[in-house]
């Protein structure tokens, strides 16, 4: 069984390239997710998706844009 991970994307408007950041490593990685939200930030200041997938590829999530929120702590889905 390949071990999964939660996390949630939190990007920022202000910060400069975070969005884009966020955008290209979900379009990048999303067929290897097993769970991608829809947008749920505001759009106008903040980008926010919450995601689950193999541990390999969720750990490669740069840092600055990873938030911890009630979706992570619940923990993963059991997947084979």
């Amino acid at each position: 069984m390949t071990m999964q991970l939660r996390a949630s994307i939190c990007a920022l408007v202000d910060n400069a390239g975070e969005v884009e950041l966020a955008e290209g490593w979900l379009r990048d990685n999303e067929s290897s997710l097993t769970y991608v939200s829809e947008m749920n930030g505001c759009g106008c200041c903040v980008f926010m998706w919450d995601i689950e997938g193999p541990a390999d590829v969720v750990k490669t999530l740069p840092s600055v844009l990873s938030a911890g929120n009630d979706w992570v702590s619940s923990g993963p889905t059991d997947k084979a």
